[in-house]
């Protein structure tokens, strides 16, 4: 008898972009406007209405995180043909769920440089990451605090208050 070699023996705790309490909350859906977005990634307001853009360079307010959604096919289209694919991501023009700055929210992140619970919750504007404090000119979320300790890119939830 075969045995799979290709996954793990037992699931991972969390992966970015997932809820991680049962605290019930709002979740929004926004339009993916200028590149694929990730899960677990802050995002800002589009040009458009309802549209959502990746939290970048000269960025300075928030809609909330992106979060997992298994049905998201990560797809870029382009006059109705499909350009790019990028798997565990919101493709342009899809639909992203996002939980809302102020929604009290659970939501596990990755923290580039560590963290700890407590802290308030920063994010870099020139690569999206989240982190600790204001170092790399990041930007602080409103609210937002680490609500679990992690080391360097490791995992740790944001709660969204």
């Amino acid at each position: 008898m075969a045995i799979q070699t290709n996954s793990p023996e037992t699931q991972a705790v969390a992966v970015a972009g997932m809820p991680a309490t049962m605290i019930n909350g709002p979740i929004i859906s926004r339009t993916v406007e200028t590149a694929v977005i990730g899960f677990g990634r802050a995002v800002t307001q589009g040009a458009t209405d309802k549209g959502v853009e990746a939290f970048g360079s000269g960025d300075t307010t928030f809609v909330g995180i992106t979060l997992l959604d298994r049905s998201a096919a990560g797809m870029t289209v382009v006059d109705g043909q499909v350009t790019a694919r990028t798997v565990d991501s919101f493709g342009i023009g899809e639909s992203a769920r996002i939980a809302p700055v102020g929604s009290g929210r659970d939501v596990w992140v990755v923290c580039a440089s560590g963290c700890t619970a407590g802290d308030g919750v920063f994010v870099r504007p020139s690569n999206g990451d989240f982190q600790d404090s204001n170092a790399n000119s990041a930007v602080q979320i409103p609210g937002a605090r680490w609500d679990t300790s992690a080391s360097a890119t490791g995992l740790a939830v944001v709660r969204l208050a």
